[in-house]
């Protein structure tokens, strides 16, 4: 898989803004976040450890964000594990031909620390055979936001099943990382066309 490096060290705040001005926002939640909930995506060192042959460069870029994000939100949060089985009947493994598990699923330590409730999943969607639906319908949550890896793959999967599911979707531009610019934009403009809300971190603020 080629990554490359598009967010120079420091410079998020500059390219959140260009990847805003692109996309279409037309389309918006007529208010904020309503009873929301945070999800943080797959940030494992299978992604985020540079030793790591699936290492996603910009993964370290967001973990600051995310953990300004957790230090202000006061809601419920939730931190997905992905373990693929031994199971050859998962697709994921067929597809990728590649497993997450043992050392490199453990979350990244700049996350592990973060207060939140460990989800484990093995599909890219968080609500795919998880308890996540039912432990937000519990805690009468109507939105989430999205953070984590990758955008393209787990973070838009899980944006549209939350759409599906009845939930309004915010995914946070730059607390968000995937393998290049070209794929993490692209997932900008289909969710914020069709699915939900793609803000940057200072707007979340607002919002909150």
């Amino acid at each position: 898989m080629r990554t490359e490096v598009y967010v120079p060290p420091g410079r998020m705040g500059e390219k959140v803004d260009e990847w805003i001005s692109l996309i279409d926002r037309k389309r918006r939640w007529r208010s904020g976040p309503e009873n929301p909930a945070l999800l943080i995506l797959d940030m494992q060192r299978f992604f985020t450890d540079p030793k790591s042959h699936a290492f996603i460069p910009v993964s370290r870029e967001i973990i600051p964000v995310i953990s300004d994000i957790v230090e202000l939100f006061n809601g419920p949060i939730f931190i997905t594990r992905h373990i693929q089985p031994e199971d050859a009947g998962n697709l994921m493994t067929l597809w990728w031909r590649d497993k997450v598990q043992g050392e490199l699923s453990e979350t990244d330590e700049g996350i592990s620390g973060m207060r939140g409730e460990v989800i484990v999943k093995e599909h890219y969607s968080a609500f795919h055979d998880t308890e996540l639906d039912r432990k937000l319908k519990d805690l009468d949550v109507r939105s989430v936001m999205i953070t984590g890896v990758m955008t393209d793959l787990c973070c838009e999967t899980t944006a549209r099943d939350a759409f599906m599911n009845g939930y309004k979707p915010y995914l946070i531009a730059d607390g968000t990382a995937t393998a290049t610019e070209d794929r993490h934009l692209s997932s900008l403009k289909a969710i914020s066309l069709g699915f939900g809300e793609v803000v940057s971190s200072k707007e979340l603020r607002s919002l909150l």
